[in-house]
C-alpha cells in the first residue's frame, strides 16, 4: 500500500535558515506500483451488468411521439404499458411532445361538424361530430389537443373539449355578450416542467353601439372570466374574422378594415399591423407561422395558374411566392390557405377539396373533400392526451 502513495524524503531534515527568509522545499517523489493485466481484467466483476429490455425502451423514449388514437392501441401491449398510458403523468408528457396538426375539423353553418383526418389509422378522433356534447355546437378554435366549441342559440356559452378522450367542460357564462360571430382564441402552452398547466379563452368583443372592441379573457386557473382594461378604439371596420392565431404570448386577428389587430397577452397591449390585400377577397388568406415566424398566406387562382404569395415580419411584406402546380385530376377553383404543416406543407382548400402541397417536392395530394356545403370552417386539430381538467397536485409533487 505505501507505494500507492507519494512518499517525502528527507522530510525530517527540513530546516529554517538563520535569516528566516527562505527554505528548501521538500522533495515529492511519485512511486506507484504498475498494473498487470490480470488487475484490470478483475475489475469487470464490479461491474453491474443490467438487461434493458426493448419495450422498456419504448416505453420511456418513444411512446410519448406517438399521436393519442394510436397509443390506446398500444395499450393492449401489456398491464404496464395500459397503467402507463393511462396515467395522468404520461398524458402531460405525450401532450407537451407531440404538436403535429393531426387533421381538420370542418363545419358547415347549421351542420353537425365533420373531420378530415390526415392519417385515418393514427390521428382519427372516435366521434367527429362531436354528439357527446350536450348541446349542439359550432366549432371555434383549438390548441395543443383542446378544442372550444360555442352553443347554437341565443344564450351563448363555451365548452372545452378533447375529442380523443371526449372529456368537455361548460364554461361560465362570460361578462360581455359575444355573439355567434365571437373572434375567441384558444391559448394552451403545456410546459414538461409544470404539471399544473392552464389554458385560456381570449375574445375580441366588438360593440354594435360604440367603435370599439373589448378583450375579455377567460383562465382555467380560476375559472372565471375578466375583463381587460385596454380598449381598442382604432378600427374602422369592427367585424373580425372568426379565426384567430396565437405565437408567441400575442394573439391576432383579421378585420374587415385591412389590418391585423394583435393583443399581447402579458402586458395586455393592443397593435395594428398592416394584411395584405392584393386584390383577393377576404377570407382567402390566413395567419400561420413558418420557420418559427408569423405569416400571411394569400392565394391567388387566374388564368389557370394558383400563385400562393407568403407575407411576414412585422410590415407583412412579401417574403416569397409559390406557383402550385398540380395533377391533372384536381381542378382549381375558389383557393382558400389553411396553413402550414411543419414548415413545409401548405394546407389549401379548393372548394370542398382538402389538398397539401409539399413545397420541397412539388407535389400536390388529395387529403379529402368537406361534405355538407360550400365555404366551411376549418379548425386545425392535435390528436394528443391533453386534459381539460389539468390534474392536481399533492404538496409533495405526486398527481392523484
Amino acid at each position: 500500500m505505501e507505494d500507492d502513495f507519494p512518499i517525502l524524503e528527507d522530510a525530517d531534515d527540513f530546516e529554517e535558515d538563520s535569516d528566516h527568509s527562505s527554505y528548501e522545499l521538500p522533495i515529492i517523489s511519485c512511486k506507484s506500483k504498475a498494473k498487470s493485466i490480470e488487475d484490470y481484467a478483475g475489475a469487470a466483476g464490479y461491474v453491474v451488468r443490467k438487461e434493458v429490455l426493448l419495450e422498456d425502451v419504448l416505453k420511456d423514449h418513444a411512446l410519448h411521439l406517438l399521436p393519442a388514437k394510436a397509443l390506446f392501441r398500444f395499450k393492449t401491449v401489456s398491464r404496464g404499458w395500459d397503467r402507463w398510458i393511462s396515467s395522468p403523468l404520461f398524458a402531460h408528457r405525450q401532450t407537451t411532445y407531440f404538436n403535429n396538426i393531426s387533421g381538420l375539423f370542418y363545419q358547415v353553418n347549421g351542420r353537425i361538424p365533420s373531420f378530415i383526418s390526415f392519417d385515418p389509422d393514427a390521428c382519427d378522433v372516435p366521434v367527429p361530430s362531436l354528439n357527446f356534447l350536450p348541446e349542439h355546437v359550432h366549432v371555434k378554435t383549438s390548441s395543443k389537443g383542446l378544442l372550444c366549441c360555442q352553443s347554437v342559440g341565443e344564450n351563448v356559452c363555451y365548452y372545452i373539449c378533447n375529442p380523443v378522450t371526449k372529456e368537455w367542460k361548460k364554461l361560465p357564462e362570460p361578462t360581455l355578450y359575444h355573439g355567434a360571430q365571437a373572434a375567441v382564441v384558444l391559448v394552451f402552452e403545456p410546459n414538461l416542467v409544470n404539471f399544473n398547466e392552464s389554458y385560456e379563452l381570449v375574445c375580441a368583443v366588438t360593440s354594435p353601439d360604440h367603435p370599439v372592441v373589448y378583450f375579455e379573457i377567460y383562465s382555467s386557473r380560476s375559472s372565471s372570466w375578466r375583463v381587460s382594461d385596454t380598449v381598442c378604439c382604432e378600427l374602422d371596420g369592427l367585424e373580425l374574422h372568426n379565426g384567430g392565431y396565437y405565437l408567441k404570448g400575442v394573439v391576432y386577428w383579421e378585420s374587415l378594415s385591412g389590418v391585423i389587430l394583435a393583443f399581447d397577452l402579458k402586458d395586455e397591449e393592443y397593435g395594428i399591423l398592416p394584411r395584405p390585400a392584393n386584390g383577393v377577397q377576404y377570407g382567402n388568406g390566413t395567419l400561420t407561422v413558418r420557420h418559427g415566424e408569423l405569416c400571411y398566406i394569400l392565394p391567388c387562382y387566374q388564368d389557370n395558374v394558383c400563385t400562393i404569395y407568403i407575407y411576414g415580419n412585422m410590415d407583412m411584406s412579401l417574403k416569397s411566392v409559390i406557383n402550385l402546380t398540380y395533377d391533372a385530376g384536381i381542378t382549381f377553383g375558389v383557393c382558400r390557405a389553411l396553413g402550414f404543416i411543419n414548415d413545409d406543407i401548405l394546407i389549401l382548400a379548393l372548394g370542398v377539396k382538402v389538398i397539401s402541397y409539399h413545397v420541397r417536392e412539388d407535389r400536390v395530394e388529395l387529403i379529402g373533400t368537406s361534405k355538407g356545403g360550400p365555404c366551411p370552417t376549418y379548425v386545425p386539430y392535435v390528436n394528443s392526451l391533453a386534459s381539460v381538467r389539468h390534474p392536481l397536485i399533492r404538496d409533495n409533487g405526486l398527481f392523484f
